[in-house]
């Protein structure tokens, strides 16, 4: 009979490390309710400011994930099976812009933090828009096969910080077991973000979900693979145009700039709000998406911006 377990975020892991003890040993079929902090690892609170976030952040301590969980059986040449079952935020959320990060750095050197008020399944905190919410874990891996401390921010074969948006409740996510038990740790929960999460943050929440483990016996998987029901986009989102702003380059993170640099001007524009702010919007509602790769050596890269967040 499958058992239901509960793991609290007291204690936080923001290195992975593969001698690190689990937390919790379950059974193939077993589920459990991760309780996980913020990326911050609780530091940010609804309450900071932009200077709170400049004086006060430690940014060694991201991220802050819950576990490890290890898994009776599991061994290298195996699959771990996550059924993604739920998640449920907290009711706010961050997204912030720090010197020297994210795509567009050299356009913002200046410390922003916008604080994110969630109800139910939206946010209409951004004045002049509303948000449908898609939680998600951004990171969620097992301990990697290599010896030693890791920082969190790369993912790998192993999975980890991959941010990828769909992966939401009811999707399926195959992760390449690396070590005896696996080792799963999950976090760094989004409640919305768009594909590229250009500012460096998604809409960053503390948040609980649950998840069914299963094992794949021997059969091995040379990076992570995943199955989501859909919708891939929100249906409130499809019963208005979308906005597409296509650029190409050589480089496809120069393309990626241009995008996103119209995006904000748009957003500005339609909004009356600051560069900093637009570029908070593009990172948690606009999409990038590789259009061809065709023509050597230009990439053509889409930014698809929903109008159906505009109100009005």
């Amino acid at each position: 009979m499958s058992s239901l377990h509960h793991l609290d975020a007291s204690i936080r892991v923001d290195r992975w490390d593969n001698t690190t003890a689990p937390r919790l040993t379950i059974e193939p079929g077993d589920s459990v309710q991760l309780e996980m902090a913020d990326a911050s690892g609780y530091q940010v609170q609804p309450d900071w400011t932009a200077e709170d976030f400049r004086d006060q952040f430690d940014s060694t301590k991201v991220h802050s994930l819950t576990g490890p969980i290890a898994v009776a059986g599991a061994e290298p040449g195996d699959q771990l099976v996550v059924h993604i079952e739920e998640f449920e935020h907290r009711g706010w959320a961050w997204t912030s812009l720090i010197p020297g990060l994210g795509l567009l750095a050299e356009d913002f050197p200046d410390h922003h933090l916008f604080i994110w008020k969630l109800e139910g399944n939206k946010t209409d905190s951004f004045p002049g828009v509303t948000l449908d919410l898609r939680p998600f874990a951004g990171i969620i891996g097992v301990q990697r096969a290599e010896a030693g401390e890791f920082r969190t921010r790369a993912p790998g074969a192993f999975g980890g910080n991959m941010d990828v948006r769909h992966l939401t409740a009811g999707a399926t996510l195959y992760l390449p077991v690396q070590t005896p038990g696996a080792g799963l740790l999950a976090g760094d929960c989004h409640a919305a973000q768009g594909d590229g999460e250009v500012c460096i943050n998604g809409m960053e929440a503390p948040m609980a979900g649950r998840f069914r483990f299963e094992l794949i016996k021997q059969t091995p998987l040379s990076a992570p693979f995943a199955r989501t029901p859909g919708p891939l986009v929100s249906p409130r989102y499809d019963e208005a145009p979308w906005n597409l702003f296509i650029e190409s380059a050589e480089q496809p993170r120069d393309a990626c700039k241009a995008v996103v640099r119209r995006a904000i001007e748009f957003i500005e524009r339609r909004l009356s709000c600051s560069p900093a702010m637009a570029y908070t919007l593009c990172s948690v509602a606009l999409d990038l998406k590789v259009s061809q790769l065709v023509n050597v050596p230009t990439t053509t890269v889409t930014g698809y911006l929903p109008e159906a967040i505009f109100n009005g």
